[in-house]
C-alpha cells in the first residue's frame, strides 16, 4: 500500500505493523511531535516516539489501539495523553483501524486541546484514574497491617485463650480484609478467560456496597440462584455488578430497597437489578450508555458506570433489557449466552 496518500492530510497519520512498529509517519505527525524528519521516527516503537515510554500502552484511561483492534477486528476509537520529543504533553483522540488484512493498522490523529468538550471529559477520565489509583495503592497498604493483625490475634488467642473481645476483633478484622480483598481483585485484570463462579463472584460484589446501602437507608435484597460457571473474567463480572447496583442504590430513596436476582435460564445467565427510585422516561433511555452522560435525576458518580456495563455486555455478546417509566423504578435484566464454554 502506497501511505504517501496521507502525506498531506491536515491530521496527524501514523501506520504501525503488529511488533509496534512505526512504518509510516506523515510529516504533520513528525513536526507535532518535535522531530524534524520522518526518518527519526520510522523503525521505532510507537510507545516510545508517543509516550515516551518502554512498553506498550494498558489500562482503561490508555488503552492500546493495536490491542484494542486484535480483540475485535474492529476501528476504534481512543483519547491518549502524547508526549512529544521535548516532553510536552497533547491530549489526542485515536481513530484507528485495520489494513493489509490486520498486518497493520493507520492511526489519525486530532489534537483536542481546543475541543472544549472533549477536552474537559478527558481531563475528568485522568482524575477518575487517579483516583482509581489511590484507592488501589491504600488497598495494598492495608492489606500487609491487616493480615499482621490477624496474626498476632491469634498468637494473643494461644496465650490467653478465646474470648468474646477476641472473637470481636477477628470478626471486624476479617471484614475489613474481606473488602480489601475484593478491590484488589477488581485490578487484576486478566488478557485470558477462566472459569468464574456466577454466584460468588455477584455475592461477593454484593457484599461491598452493604456498608453504603446502610449509609443510605436503602434495603439490599438478593435472590442468588447457582447459575453455574462462566468462561470470562471474574473482575468483569464484578465490575459489572457494582455498577449496576450502585447506579441502583443511587436512584432510590432512603427506606427503598434494591434488588439482585441471578439465575440461569437455558443456555443464558440472568442478572437483574431493580430499584424503587424515580424511573426513567423513554427519551432518556436512549442516552444512559453514553459515557458521561449523568441522567436527569443523578447527582452522584461520573456517568461512566452504565457505559463500562454495556461494554462488558456487549464483549461478551450479552444483551441488556432496560424496563422502566417515570414513578415506577428500573430493572435492568442482563443476558449472557453460555456458548462460551468447550
Amino acid at each position: 500500500m502506497d501511505f504517501r496518500v496521507f502525506d498531506f492530510f491536515d491530521e496527524e497519520v501514523v501506520v504501525i505493523d503488529r511488533e509496534f512498529r512505526i512504518v509510516y509517519a506523515n510529516e504533520k505527525y513528525v513536526r507535532d511531535m518535535g522531530y524534524r524528519s520522518p526518518e527519526e521516527v520510522v523503525g521505532r516503537f510507537c510507545y516510545a516516539v508517543s509516550h515516551q515510554q518502554e512498553a506498550p500502552c494498558e489500562g482503561e484511561c490508555h488503552p492500546c489501539p493495536l490491542r484494542e483492534i486484535e480483540k475485535t477486528g474492529r476501528s476504534v476509537n481512543v483519547v491518549h495523553t502524547h508526549y512529544t520529543h521535548d516532553r510536552r504533553e497533547v491530549p489526542v483522540e485515536i481513530c484507528a483501524f485495520p489494513i493489509e488484512k490486520g498486518d497493520m493498522i493507520v492511526q489519525i490523529i486530532r489534537d483536542i486541546k481546543s475541543d472544549k468538550e472533549r477536552y474537559y471529559l478527558f481531563s475528568l477520565s485522568q482524575r477518575l484514574s487517579s483516583v482509581g489509583f489511590l484507592a488501589l495503592g491504600i488497598a495494598h497498604q492495608l492489606n500487609t497491617p491487616l493480615s499482621t493483625m490477624l496474626l498476632a490475634l491469634e498468637d494473643l488467642e494461644e496465650k490467653i485463650g478465646r474470648c468474646e473481645e477476641i472473637d470481636r476483633i477477628r470478626t471486624a478484622l476479617d471484614t475489613c480484609k474481606s473488602y480489601v480483598d475484593n478491590l484488589l481483585f477488581l485490578a487484576r485484570r486478566r488478557r485470558g478467560k477462566d472459569p468464574v463462579d456466577l454466584r460468588k463472584a455477584v455475592g461477593d460484589s454484593v457484599e461491598l456496597l452493604k456498608v453504603y446501602a446502610k449509609e443510605k437507608g436503602v434495603r439490599l435484597e438478593t435472590d442468588l440462584e447457582d447459575a453455574g460457571y462462566f468462561l470470562g473474567s471474574e473482575a468483569d463480572v464484578r465490575h459489572l455488578v457494582l455498577n449496576l447496583v450502585l447506579n441502583a442504590l443511587q436512584a432510590s430513596p432512603s427506606g427503598g430497597s434494591v434488588g439482585v436476582r441471578l439465575f440461569r435460564s437455558e443456555d443464558r445467565w440472568i442478572l437483574e437489578v431493580q430499584d424503587n427510585g424515580p424511573g426513567i422516561d423513554q427519551e432518556e433511555l436512549s442516552r444512559i450508555f453514553i459515557p458521561f452522560y449523568q441522567g436527569r435525576n443523578k447527582s452522584e458518580g461520573a456517568g461512566l458506570g452504565l457505559a463500562i456495563v454495556d461494554s462488558i455486555v456487549r464483549e461478551w455478546n450479552g444483551s441488556i433489557e432496560v424496563d422502566s417509566a417515570p414513578g415506577c423504578g428500573t430493572v435492568f435484566r442482563i443476558s449472557v449466552p453460555f456458548s462460551q464454554l468447550p
